[in-house]
């Protein structure tokens, strides 16, 4: 068995999550459906699936949309784990039956989030402070949640920035994930309509960035560190070798 790593573009790739995951012994398939490659019509051999993100929509009509929303609530309603982020929670939450709407301006680098009263609690949390700052790169967000789901995080102009549906479905709108390298490749790419958007310049990001990575870079190692421990246990998945293809190096 192995984790379902859906990839929606070339840089979200899984970054830190992925480093985690093959340190803990996992067997990961990462499927790029920018690229045309195909869904698996089951969840036979998936003991957990993760979600990344892009600069698609979730309410768009891209040809892998319907099927990974069908592929999530499916795996939702048979418990087995997933983790959305960024474009991720929003397919989540759209798959569960919540909503996604464009934000009435973007969120574009560093931004202070606060975990909820039972946030300090949630598991896949602990150890991570009251407030803690993140990178984001985001146009739309979850504007309504889904039927029990939980705010674990929560910002000013984006409310829902991490949630939970039942114990093992988590949604995370922020980018954990992103190495350095990957956010500092992301504002480079940054155009000046964008900047301009979110009032800010490619100079302070960079100066943001040097200042912040550090405390988020420990916080995402101990978030991947539970989610390996928790919700994707190595125990879950069967013994013997792996079809060439599945593990991702």
């Amino acid at each position: 068995m192995a984790i379902l790593v859906i990839q929606h573009s070339k840089i979200s790739d899984p970054g830190l999550l992925g480093v985690s995951l093959r340190a803990h012994g996992q067997r990961v398939r990462i499927v790029r459906v920018d690229l045309g490659q195909p869904l698996p019509n089951d969840l036979d051999d998936v003991h957990g699936l993760v979600s990344l993100g892009g600069p698609q929509s979730a309410n768009g009509n891209d040809a892998w949309n319907a099927p990974e929303l069908e592929l999530m609530r499916e795996a939702h309603a048979r418990q087995v784990p997933v983790l959305g982020i960024c474009l991720g929670a929003q397919m989540l939450a759209k798959a569960l039956g919540g909503e996604v709407a464009t934000m009435a301006k973007p969120e574009l680098g560093w931004v202070a989030v606060r975990a909820t009263g039972i946030g300090v609690e949630d598991v896949l949390h602990a150890g991570i402070g009251w407030t803690q700052y993140v990178f984001e790169s985001h146009g739309d967000h979850v504007s309504k949640l889904p039927e029990g789901a939980t705010v674990v995080m929560k910002g000013e102009a984006c409310p829902v920035q991490a949630f939970r549906v039942g114990a093992l479905s988590y949604g995370i709108q922020y980018h954990p994930e992103w190495t350095r390298e990957t956010i500092l490749g992301e504002i480079d790419s940054a155009t000046d309509a964008e900047l301009a958007a979110v009032g800010t310049t490619k100079s302070n990001l960079r100066q943001s960035t040097a200042e912040h990575y550090p405390a988020a870079e420990r916080n995402s190692k101990r978030v991947f560190e539970l989610a390996n421990l928790l919700l994707f246990p190595a125990g879950r998945q069967q013994t013997g070798l792996v079809a060439p293809g599945w593990v991702h190096h």
